[in-house]
Parts: C-alpha cells; structure tokens; sequence
C-alpha cells in the first residue's frame, strides 16, 4: 500500500470514527471515538511530514 492509499484510509476512518461518536456522544465510548478520530485525522498530517523529512 503506497502512501497515497495509507492517507486516504485514515481519512475515512477518522471521518466515520468522527461521526459514530458525534452521534452518540452521550455515552461514554461515544466521546472516546470522537478523540480517536480526532487523532486519525491529525495521522496524514503527520505522515506527511515524516515521509517530506525523510
């Protein structure tokens, strides 16, 4: 899987990750996968600057 694939991957899942826990943010699981999608969707940015700095 080349890095191009590997972005638009943790895109859509920190996207799904976003809105299943958006949704039912009421329970507790709910802001943790709010979080987590939070951080998948900061994934690419870092990746990025991994791969430009190596």
């Amino acid at each position: 899987m080349d890095d191009l694939h590997l972005m638009i991957v943790l895109l859509i899942s920190g996207f799904l990750l976003l809105g299943i826990g958006f949704s039912n943010r009421e329970k507790e699981w709910g802001i943790w996968l709010t979080g987590l999608g939070t951080v998948s969707m900061f994934a690419p940015i870092v990746l990025k600057m991994m791969i430009e700095l190596a």
